[in-house]
C-alpha cells in the first residue's frame, strides 16, 4: 500500500467514521455458545434504582456500577453464597444480538485462560430475562492508563521508581502482561487489543490483562476491522491472518506509549491512524529514551511480522534483560559523566595542582565505575568505549609521568654530586696552584704563558670529563654545569691568542676575562643555578678592581678564580644534600 490508501473494505469506514483512533473497534463476527447456558440468579435489566429491582433471594445482588464501555457495562455485585463481591459484565444495549454473542464469546475465551495475570471468570450465564452475564473476580485497583497519566497516583504505591522516573514500574507491569499474553498464545488465543486501558492494576501488586472481547484464535483472518487503531498491527488493517507476532506488535506499541506518552499511531482521524498502522514506519526516539528499549519498540512494531520477536516470551526476555542491566547502565552512565569531566580538565593546557589531584581522582572513580558496570553487563558498549578512553588518558599520563621523571632525573643536582665535587675540588687545587705561581713568580707572564695556563686547565678538565663521563656527564644538569664551567674558561683563550700577535697591556686581559666570566655566570644563574649569581657578582667586582689596580690585576683575577672554584665546590655538594633533606 505504498500509495497511501487502505484496503477497499476499510476506506468507507475510516473516512466516514467518527470513532476515535484510541477506541476499540469490534468486528461483529462472533460464534454462539455450543451449549445452553445456565441461568444466574441476578437481574441485569437497566435499573432506575438497583436495589428496587434486585430479585428477592437472588444469589447475586447488584450494588453498583463499576464502569461502562461502548458495548458493555460492568456492575458490582454481592455473591451471597460465597460472601464476596464480584464484577459482573453484561451488555449495554440489550437489544443487540451481536453484543450478546460478543460477550458470551469473550467469557468462553477468558474462561479458558486460567493465569495469574488474566481476570478469572467465575461463571458465564444468563439472567432470568435472558441477558448474558460474565461473573469475574472483582479487581480493586485502577487501569494502567490512569497510572501512565499520573506518576503521583496512589496506585503506584509498592511499585518501583519515583514520581520523577516510573519506567521501572511500567516495565514490571508490562512484564506481567507479557506473561499473560504468552500463556494465551500457548492456548492458541490472540488478544488483538493489548493497550494500557485494558490492563488493570490491583492494590497489592497484581496485574491483569482484561477485555478479551476481540480475542481470536491463531491464523484467523477478518475483513472487518477490530482492535484499537492507535495500536494496531499492519496485518490487522489489511485483514491478514493474525498470530503471536500480532500481539507482540501490540506489546511494542504499548511500550511505545510508556516511553513517549503518545500512541504509536496517532492522528486526528481514524483514517490517519489506520494509514500509520499500515505503514508501521520506524520511530525516531529522543536521547532520553533508553537505546535498548527504543530498538525493541521498533523491532516489535516492524511492518514485517518476520522481523519482530517471535513470541511474547522473547519480547519479555528482552525487557527483563534491560531491567537486569539497568543498574549497570546507570553506573556506567555516571562513570561516563566523570570521563567527560576528566577530558574537560585535561584540555586545560596548564592545570594547577588542585586540578591535577582532581584528574587523578576522576581517573580512579571513572575506571572503577566503568569496570563495575562492565562486570555486570559486558555488552554495555558505551561503557566499554569510555573505558578505552580512560585507558588512553591513563597511558598518556603514564608516558608523561615517565617523561617528567626522566626530566627530573636529568635535572636532579643530587645525581653525580659526589663526583662533581671531586672534579671541582681538583679544579680548585689547580686554580690555587696557578694563583700561588702568579703571586710568587715575581715576573710578568708572557703572552705565551697567558695562553698556556688556561689551555692546560681546559685540557685537564676535558681529559677528566672523558675519563669519568659516566659519573660526571650522565645527567643534563651535570652536563650544563660542565658546559658553563668550560665556557667561562674557553672564552678567555681567543683574546689571549690574539695577544701573541698584537701587543696588549697585561691587565686588560684580566679585566676582560673577569667580565667574560661574570657574563657566563650571570647566564648560568638565570637559566640553571641561581647560586652562580654570587660568582657572577664576584667576577664583576674583580673586573672593576683590575681596572682600579691594574698593577695587581693578575693576583686579583687568579685569587678570585680560586674563590669562585671553592664556592662552586661547596654549593655543588651542600645544596643537593639540603634538597634531599
Amino acid at each position: 500500500m505504498s500509495d497511501g490508501t487502505l484496503p477497499a473494505h476499510l476506506q468507507t469506514l475510516s473516512r466516514d467514521s467518527t470513532l476515535q483512533p484510541d477506541a476499540t473497534v469490534r468486528s461483529g463476527e462472533h460464534r454462539a455458545p455450543q451449549r445452553q447456558l445456565p441461568e444466574l440468579s441476578i437481574d441485569l435489566r437497566t435499573p432506575v434504582d438497583i436495589a428496587a429491582v434486585t430479585r428477592e433471594g437472588s444469589d447475586f445482588e447488584v450494588v453498583g456500577v463499576i464502569g461502562e464501555g461502548g458495548m458493555g457495562r460492568v456492575v458490582l455485585a454481592r455473591q451471597h453464597s460465597l460472601a464476596r463481591d464480584v464484577a459482573v459484565k453484561t451488555v449495554k444495549d440489550e437489544s443487540k444480538r451481536s453484543s450478546r454473542e460478543a460477550l458470551l464469546e469473550e467469557g468462553i475465551i477468558t474462561g479458558q485462560l486460567e493465569h495469574p495475570a488474566i481476570v478469572p471468570v467465575h461463571a458465564l450465564g444468563l439472567d432470568p430475562s435472558g441477558l448474558p452475564a460474565m461473573v469475574m473476580k472483582r479487581i480493586e485497583g485502577v487501569s494502567w492508563d490512569a497510572l501512565l497519566a499520573d506518576p503521583a497516583h496512589p496506585g503506584w504505591e509498592g511499585w518501583e521508581g519515583t514520581k520523577e522516573d516510573r519506567l521501572a514500574g511500567h516495565l514490571q507491569i508490562l512484564t506481567s502482561v507479557c506473561n499473560a499474553v504468552h500463556f494465551a498464545h500457548s492456548r492458541r488465543i490472540v488478544h488483538r487489543d493489548i493497550k494500557p486501558a485494558n490492563v488493570l492494576i490491583g492494590r497489592y501488586g497484581d496485574v491483569y490483562l482484561a477485555d478479551w472481547g476481540v480475542a481470536t484464535t491463531v491464523g484467523t483472518t477478518s475483513q472487518q476491522l477490530c482492535g484499537t487503531p492507535a495500536y494496531m498491527a499492519p496485518e490487522m488493517v489489511q485483514g491478514e491472518a493474525v498470530d503471536a507476532r500480532t500481539d507482540v506488535y501490540l506489546l511494542g506499541a504499548t511500550l511505545h506509549v510508556v516511553l513517549t506518552g503518545q500512541p504509536r499511531h496517532h492522528g486526528s482521524t481514524l483514517h490517519e491512524a489506520l494509514l500509520s498502522a499500515q505503514r508501521s514506519a520506524p520511530h525516531s526516539y529522543g536521547p532520553l529514551v533508553p537505546r535498548e528499549l527504543a530498538a525493541l519498540c521498533n523491532r516489535a512494531c516492524h511492518v514485517s511480522a518476520s522481523e519482530r520477536p517471535g513470541t511474547a516470551q522473547a519480547f519479555r526476555d528482552e525487557l527483563t534483560r534491560y531491567v537486569r542491566h539497568r543498574d549497570a547502565r546507570a553506573l556506567g552512565d555516571q562513570a561516563i559523566k566523570r570521563v567527560a569531566e576528566l577530558e574537560a580538565l585535561i584540555a586545560d593546557p596548564v592545570p594547577d595542582d588542585q586540578q591535577q589531584r582532581r584528574i587523578e581522582r576522576l581517573l580512579l572513580e571513572a575506571r572503577f565505575g566503568l569496570e563495575q558496570a562492565l562486570a555486570q553487563y559486558a555488552e554495555n558498549e558505551p561503557a566499554r568505549k569510555a573505558l578505552d578512553r580512560v585507558d588512553a588518558i591513563a597511558e598518556q599520563r603514564r608516558a608523561r609521568a615517565l617523561e617528567l621523571e626522566r626530566d627530573a632525573h636529568e635535572r636532579d643536582p643530587r645525581i653525580g654530586a659526589r663526583w662533581r665535587t671531586v672534579a671541582l675540588s681538583i679544579g680548585s687545587l689547580i686554580t690555587l696552584a696557578i694563583a700561588l705561581i702568579a703571586t710568587f713568580y715575581g715576573e710578568t707572564p708572557t703572552a705565551g704563558m697567558l695562553v698556556a695556563f688556561p689551555t692546560v686547565v681546559i685540557t685537564l678538565f676535558v681529559v677528566g670529563a672523558v675519563a669519568m663521563r659516566k659519573l660526571i656527564l650522565d645527567t643534563r644538569f651535570n652536563r650544563q654545569v660542565y658546559a658553563a664551567l668550560m665556557a667561562s674558561m674557553i672564552l678567555i683563550v681567543p683574546p689571549r691568542i690574539v695577544a701573541l700577535f698584537v701587543e696588549q697591556p697585561i691587565h686588560e686581559h684580566f679585566i676582560r676575562d673577569s667580565y667574560v666570566a661574570a657574563g657566563v655566570m650571570f647566564v648560568t644563574a638565570m637559566t640553571l643555578l641561581p647560586w652562580t649569581m654570587l660568582i657572577a657578582f664576584e667576577f664583576l667586582v674583580a673586573g672593576i678592581l683590575c681596572q682600579v689596580f691594574p698593577e695587581s690585576a693578575i693576583v686579583i683575577f687568579t685569587w678570585n678564580s680560586v674563590l669562585a672554584m671553592v664556592i662552586a665546590t661547596v654549593f655543588s655538594r651542600v645544596l643537593p644534600v639540603i634538597r634531599a633533606g
